[in-house]
Formats: C-alpha cells, structure tokens, sequence
C-alpha cells in the first residue's frame, strides 16, 4: 500500500517545476503583463541606446556612419539621427534598430547625405581642358 508522503512529495515536485516552467527566461528582465497580455522586457535608456549602437558597430557598412541613438524605454521607442550616404544604409539602421527589442518603436530622423564622390569628380569628369 502506498503512503501518503511519498505521494505528497511527488504532487509537490510536480507543482514546482510546473512553476518553473512558467518562469522559464529572463524573469528578471521582464515587467509585469502589459494591458495585451504579452510580456515586455524592461530595460534602461542607456540599455536601449548600447543595445542598438552595438548593432550598428557589428555593421561593416553603418560602423563608419554619423548616426545618433537616443531611446525612450518607457515608451519602447528609439530615434535615430545623423546622415548616411544613400537610402539602402538608411533602411539598414532602422532595421538593425527594429531588431533590438521586440516592439520596439523607431523613430527614423537619419538625413541620406550623399558622399558626392561621383565618377566625374573622382576622376576630373568636366575639370579636363581638352585643347
């Protein structure tokens, strides 16, 4: 016949790690359930703000670029500012800044400045005389 302590040891096992594995993650980077019911990771402003410049600092292409990171975590949201020489390396930085965090905001300021380094001024194009 079985007694009742190792049953009660048994249920309690059960009930623990059913406990665990609903707080299974980072439990302590996450808020409380938002008014959808999902769970949003918590971070700070300067969390944010490294999080999304270590992105761009990992890109050999937006490495070099002039970009400011500002983040507003309370609202999840990030602004870019700066320039980048053409829109492909715009839509980059908002990608790669989109990336961070899930449902994360961006704000998208970045100025697409072209470099001006054309064929004709690299190479003389009209400054030739010919004659």
């Amino acid at each position: 016949m079985i007694t009742q302590q190792p049953l009660i040891a048994v249920i309690f096992l059960f009930a623990v790690t059913a406990v665990a594995c609903d707080r299974s993650g980072d439990s302590a980077n996450r808020s409380p359930a938002s008014s959808s019911g999902a769970t949003v990771p918590v971070r700070s402003n300067a969390d944010l703000e490294s999080a999304v410049k270590a992105k761009f600092k990992a890109d050999e292409q937006l490495r070099s670029a002039d970009l400011g990171v500002s983040a507003d975590s309370t609202n999840n949201q990030v602004t870019l500012s700066g320039s980048v020489e053409s829109q492909a390396l715009r839509s980059k930085a908002v990608d790669l800044a989109r990336s961070v965090d899930t449902g994360v905001t961006v704000n998208d300021q970045i100025e697409v400045k072209p470099s001006g380094r054309t064929a004709e001024n690299i190479f003389g194009g009209e400054k030739h005389a010919h004659g």
